[in-house]
């Protein structure tokens, strides 16, 4: 790789031929980079012996506007996860009794819902997610202190 394009990259429209042994070199060269989305990542568009290639990378000078969500501890059965990705909407408050097997919030994903129940028996301390939230797998919900 020339080393102007190792340390900075290659501007659109730009080729260079990468000599990976003698005899055998591959060309690569950038079409266009797409603006930063809310993760801070870019898409670059570019083509490798001719073949278009689009790959996504992290641009470092651009911020992360997505949020980021408290995970819950696996061992700790006083906090409640999110069992995968969906929309949340948690069904009780915080100083709120709860038993164990009790539906405490209700996710909803690809047309499906689905119960999240108290692991012990105790009291609402704290909800860590908005009314209809997004979350992840393994995201926080809320606490319950036994």
């Amino acid at each position: 790789v020339p080393t102007r394009a190792f340390f900075y990259g290659l501007d659109p429209g730009e080729e260079v031929d990468v000599v990976l042994a003698p005899g055998v070199s591959i060309f690569l060269s950038v079409d266009a980079v797409g603006e930063a989305d809310d993760a801070g990542c870019r898409t670059v568009f570019g083509r490798l012996n001719g073949q278009q290639r689009t790959v996504t990378v992290r641009d470092q000078s651009a911020s992360d506007k997505t949020v980021h969500r408290e995970k819950a501890s696996s061992g700790d059965l006083s906090q409640v996860a999110a069992p995968f990705s969906g929309v949340v909407s948690v069904q009780v408050r915080v100083g709120d009794r709860v038993k164990v097997g009790q539906t405490v919030a209700i996710i909803e994903a690809m047309k499906m819902e689905a119960s999240i129940t108290a692991s012990i028996a105790g009291v609402v301390d704290r909800i860590a997610v908005e009314p209809m939230g997004r979350v992840e797998g393994g995201d926080l919900l809320l606490s319950v202190t036994g």
